[in-house]
């Protein structure tokens, strides 16, 4: 499977400081997780959603195409969702929905909706402690193309 990860170029793309530090809306902080997107569309619109106020381009963001090892394993969360799994500065509904998965060490990926993307887009959180986290292969790195329409 292919995912695109969305990153700083100051960090290799499987760098999960970010969400070992701070945690994430899937994972909490201490446990790292690396978050990447099904398409590049959805990792460009993740990237639009956490942008800063007043919206600005991305410093120096990258893409970076991934390939993840189909044997990991895949856990899929689909709907129903409970309410509030995707509110906007709460993540302790989605915490409590990918916990089963973070502690059955199983699955490599866990599929997840996106909250910008929903009902379309998925991402993966993707495991640094399982096994085969070390399998993943970096395929590319683009810098992304920021159409000024969108930021102006």
């Amino acid at each position: 499977m292919r995912a695109w990860r969305f990153h700083r170029s100051v960090y290799h793309p499987f760098d999960t400081t970010g969400a070992l530090t701070y945690g994430g809306r899937w994972n909490p902080r201490g446990v790292p997780v690396l978050y990447a997107s099904l398409t590049y569309a959805g990792g460009l619109l993740e990237l639009l959603a956490h942008a800063s106020t007043p919206r600005r381009p991305p410093r120096d963001h990258m893409a970076s195409l991934i390939d993840v090892p189909d044997d990991g394993g895949v856990a899929v969360l689909g709907p129903p969702y409970p309410g509030a799994w995707d509110h906007p500065d709460d993540y302790r509904t989605a915490r409590d929905l990918a916990a089963p998965w973070l502690l059955s060490g199983q699955d490599l990926c866990l599929e997840v909706p996106s909250v910008p993307g929903t009902p379309v887009e998925r991402n993966l959180v993707i495991n640094a402690r399982h096994p085969a986290f070390g399998e993943l292969q970096l395929v590319e790195t683009v810098g992304p193309v920021f159409d000024p329409r969108i930021w102006g």
